[in-house]
């Protein structure tokens, strides 16, 4: 069984009485494979399970075999069987039956984690299918109409390097190009274990409350909120929850101009110094467009409705993270919003402004790649993902904060 280690150096291999556990393959530790010792496992021997992929690597076949949930019949005739050209390299692609070793893991599954990231490979739903005869009558219905099989790639990986993943990507562009509805080829992202962060909460410093005041919500903001909740990429949480703040403070400077007009209007000698007062209404317009910038509309709503105690405890938990200057793959550098622990009693007198700026360079470098003119950006990388999520954290508790004071 120490075959399997030669395309899988990290797996780890457990002794029963009459079972062997395979752990860590894929580099994923929520679930084992579970087999007989006495069954011919040598196939094993020739498999390499790659951890960007729900997919097995024969590698005495060249060949991947990409893991699919059962599917309908119809599903798999809408498919496409077809070569393609990658790097001066022809590879072969179609659906057919699954492998026998897949089937073979597939039985041996069983959970070690409640939750997976990679929906355990696919292997879940595939074991539940070859047992479904020993399964509820509701689980059996399920599967009634459908059946198992694989998306299979053939071609010469070691002339591009085993390069499963960016391959994927040019798989999932290109073939998306042609047909929107074709399956794209998951592709997990490793675990980073660079750094990892403390979760901010109210809790920390205080005991859940015993009765809530809920104040109605803008509903465009609590489906923003909703969206940012179930979104994985932190890229995106973040510019959804940047998006709460624009619209927010899009309106918050309306209003504050609305109640600004409504004041002069409602004076009981307008009438009688009509030409006083549009002289004050047209001051009241020229500071609104004055200060109608974006940016001067972000800040002025953040220092309206968030102070510093609001957003402390996101600073306190990780606050390594926030003394010292973050720089991103890419170049781009955002300079640290405090000195020390000290700032947080005595917090520098512009610091709402500074998270503001720092929140706001974020948001401009994901969107347009680069801030400014400069020609420094945030690549789309695991690291730079990880190191954006104490920020994160943060701009979700201003958008929370300014949210609940938006309207009341």
């Amino acid at each position: 069984m120490e075959a399997i280690k030669k395309y899988n150096p990290d797996v780890i291999i457990e002794t029963e009485t009459e079972h062997l556990n395979f752990k860590n393959l894929w580099a994923d530790d929520t679930f084992m494979i579970r087999l007989k010792k006495d069954e011919d496992l040598d196939f094993l021997g020739q498999l390499a399970f790659p951890q960007e992929l729900s997919a097995i690597y024969h590698a005495d076949q060249k060949k991947l075999e990409f893991i699919m949930v059962p599917c309908t019949e119809s599903h798999i005739k809408s498919m496409f069987n077809f070569n393609f050209w990658y790097k001066g390299k022809e590879f072969s692609c179609e659906y057919k039956e699954s492998s026998k070793q897949l089937l073979t893991i597939a039985s041996g599954f069983r959970e070690l984690d409640e939750g997976s990231i990679s929906d355990y490979r696919n292997l879940r739903e595939l074991r539940d299918y070859l047992r479904k005869d020993d399964l509820p009558k509701y689980i059996q219905k399920y599967f009634e109409k459908k059946f198992v099989r694989s998306f299979f790639m053939s071609g010469d990986f070691d002339e591009i390097d085993n390069d499963y993943k960016i391959l994927s990507k040019h798989f999932n562009f290109y073939v998306s190009y042609f047909n929107r509805k074709n399956p794209k080829i998951l592709i997990h992202e490793p675990k980073n274990e660079k750094t990892k962060y403390h979760i901010p909460c109210l809790m920390n410093i205080n005991n859940f409350p015993e009765i809530l005041n809920f104040n109605k919500l803008d509903p465009i903001l609590l489906d923003m909120f909703q969206i940012a909740g179930e979104s994985n990429n932190t890229r995106l949480k973040y510019l959804f929850y940047f998006q709460i703040l624009e619209y927010c403070s899009y309106y918050h400077l309306n209003d504050e101009l609305t109640n600004q007009l409504k004041e002069i209007i409602k004076r009981p000698d307008l009438l009688n110094r009509s030409t006083e007062y549009s002289k004050l209404l047209i001051d009241q317009f020229k500071d609104h467009f004055k200060n109608n910038d974006d940016s001067n509309k972000l800040e002025k709503t953040i220092l309206s409705y968030c102070s510093f105690d609001d957003i402390k405890e996101e600073l306190r938990v990780n606050l390594d993270y926030f003394t010292q200057p973050l720089e991103f793959e890419g170049g781009f550098v955002l300079d640290a919003i405090l000195n020390d622990s000290r700032c947080l009693d005595k917090p520098p007198k512009q610091i709402m402004s500074t998270i503001k700026k720092n929140i706001e360079k974020i948001r401009n470098v994901l969107v347009h790649l680069r801030e400014s003119r400069e020609n420094k950006v945030i690549l789309p990388t695991p690291n730079n993902n990880n190191s954006l999520i104490p920020y994160l954290y943060l701009v979700r508790r201003i958008a929370e904060k300014v949210a609940i004071m938006h309207g009341n």
